[in-house]
């Protein structure tokens, strides 16, 4: 077994070989496929080596979430289309694209790990994507006997448990250089999508964030690859093996430590981009949002043996982006998306000043200009629509997938809240103690201190949370009580003031908290809140086009002051 990945081509003389281009949490990004597009072409030849010889194979693989909120509308050109309808369309013309710069087609293919976000539209989209792509989707660790929907595809070939892709020999006829795909995606429906799945289950789901999952609750999902493992192992004792897994490095490593003849594994959705050896397996992360892709080359030498891999990332970004006119999938964004590319946005500061209010994974744990203004412009739709001055709105900052600049356009206003279901994004409003406001905080707060990146923060329009506070009340740094962690906005005064805890307080939260049986303080409140049956997405885009806005807006010193802190 190979221990090590290189970053130049073996100069050796090779038997045969496989190339892989690998990427993983797209999240619908369409608008900007053209970039990855075009670096693929420009760097074709370094991944595609000998692409056309009989004794090579091409793989794409995608590792999950290329999909996001499929069931979500919003296009001006196409307003029947949902999110889903379009990322299909640019999903299979990806595939065509990179098959066509693979050069001959019988030696491509493309394999796909389910994740989290491409079962936010439920099973049924799922299943409406299998059936229409032409690529293989690995469903290693899917319940087969309780997901009733796999019935329905009627056989269908390309939905496999794992499957072996065969090479021959550039000398032997006898000899094929065998590679087994299995592919593993997150099993916490019951945490991502609560409620969602109605045809499809996996094995070991459970209402689990990641950060809890151990391999005590990992135990059938880990004996499903190692039962497809072993299998090919005992078949083709030297056969190599490639792990799709849709868990991120920390679950990817437990499944490698009970499984180690696996040779590669391509990660997503951690969002990282990185290499790292556990034993001989290596795990390669591959980013977010289109920003990079992975190329592979395994290389078999004469006696059937693994003997070298090459790894190279490449960044989209560097990208020169007048060279994209041309480009067939930037003429599919042009021609799909006419009326929503053009700039609908004025956003600048109190001077005038062109502003931009940039989304990054600091809006998961810090104080955030993004995730201030939203939280606020969404609060100021909720108070119209409620009659009511002082509701307090909170965000579950998972949720937030894109910023806003002047001159954003309609594509970009969708992407902001693309984090969660349509299902489960709809804002409800109630009642709650000081007392049982300060525990629903903190007990985000101190989830969020557990794993920042994963667990992710409320952000609230109208309350200043001390995380650092209470991360040292919690450790036994300061001997101070949680509720001095926690301000409330004074309306009259604009200042944040310790919070009463006898007072009612009335706040929106969406849905997705308050389904949620893992949140201790969602389960005790949930019955007091009464949905307003209006999602982020639409009470954003109220504010925005509302006569006193239309689209121009101005930041504020109330943008830039710190909630998070």
């Amino acid at each position: 077994m190979i221990s090590n990945i290189r970053n130049d081509h073996s100069p050796s003389f090779q038997a045969a070989r496989l190339n892989i281009i690998a990427m993983s949490d797209n999240h619908g990004n369409v608008h900007t496929l053209p970039l990855l597009a075009e670096t693929i072409k420009n760097n074709a030849k370094d991944i595609f080596i000998k692409s056309n010889d009989s004794s090579t194979k091409n793989i794409l693989a995608i590792v999950g979430d290329w999909f996001i909120n499929p069931s979500k509308k919003g296009f001006l050109t196409q307003p029947n289309l949902t999110n889903g309808d379009i990322q299909l369309r640019f999903l299979n013309k990806i595939i065509s694209y990179v098959r066509e710069l693979s050069g001959k087609s019988d030696n491509f293919d493309t394999v796909f790990a389910m994740g989290n976000h491409d079962l936010d539209g439920g099973d049924k989209f799922m299943y409406k994507v299998m059936r229409n792509t032409k690529m293989k989707t690995l469903i290693t660790n899917v319940d087969e006997k309780n997901s009733i929907g796999l019935k329905e595809l009627k056989d269908n070939s390309n939905v496999v448990k794992s499957f072996v892709y065969k090479i021959p020999d550039d000398k032997n006829p006898n000899l094929d250089h065998n590679v087994l795909f299995v592919g593993v995606t997150i099993p916490s429906m019951k945490f991502y999508n609560p409620g969602l799945l109605k045809k499809m289950e996996f094995l070991d789901d459970c209402n689990l964030k990641d950060s809890d999952l151990t391999p005590e609750k990992l135990i059938q999902t880990i004996e499903a690859v190692k039962k497809e493992v072993d299998k090919f192992k005992k078949e083709n004792p030297k056969g190599a093996v490639v792990l799709l897994s849709h868990t991120g490095n920390n679950i990817s490593k437990m499944i490698v430590d009970k499984v180690p003849q696996v040779n590669i594994v391509l990660n997503g959705h951690d969002h990282k981009n990185s290499t790292m050896l556990t034993g001989k397996t290596n795990i390669n992360s591959l980013g977010k949002d289109n920003e990079i892709f992975k190329a592979l080359n395994l290389y078999f030498d004469d006696d059937g043996n693994l003997s070298n891999i090459n790894m190279n990332t490449f960044f989209s970004r560097t990208t020169v982006k007048d060279n994209l006119d041309k480009n067939p999938v930037q003429k599919l964004l042009n021609q799909s998306f006419v009326e929503d590319m053009e700039p609908m946005v004025t956003l600048h500061d109190i001077s005038g000043r062109p502003i931009e209010l940039d989304y990054g994974e600091i809006t998961r744990y810090q104080n955030s200009y993004l995730a201030n203004f939203l939280t606020s412009a969404v609060n100021r739709s909720v108070r119209r629509i409620c009659d009511d001055p002082d509701i307090i709105l909170g965000i579950q900052s998972s949720i937030i997938r894109g910023g806003l600049k002047n001159k954003s356009n309609n594509l970009d206003i969708m992407k902001i809240f693309d984090g969660v279901s349509e299902d489960l994004s709809d804002v409800h409003v109630g009642k709650v103690k000081g007392d049982e406001l300060v525990g629903l905080i903190v007990e985000n707060v101190l989830g969020n201190l557990k794993a920042p990146k994963r667990n992710t923060i409320i952000q609230w329009s109208d309350i200043q949370v001390n995380r650092t506070l209470i991360g040292e009340i919690i450790t036994g740094k300061s001997n101070k009580k949680m509720d001095t962690a926690i301000k409330v906005r004074n309306e009259k005064t604009n200042e944040f003031e310790p919070i009463n805890l006898d007072k009612d307080y009335k706040i929106a939260i969406g849905r997705k908290y308050l389904v949620k049986d893992d949140i201790v303080w969602a389960k005790r409140i949930r019955d007091r809140f009464v949905s307003l049956d209006k999602t982020y997405d639409q009470l954003l885009r109220s504010y925005l086009s509302s006569d006193d806005v239309n689209y121009q807006i101005k930041i504020t010193e109330k943008v830039k002051e710190q909630r998070i802190i």
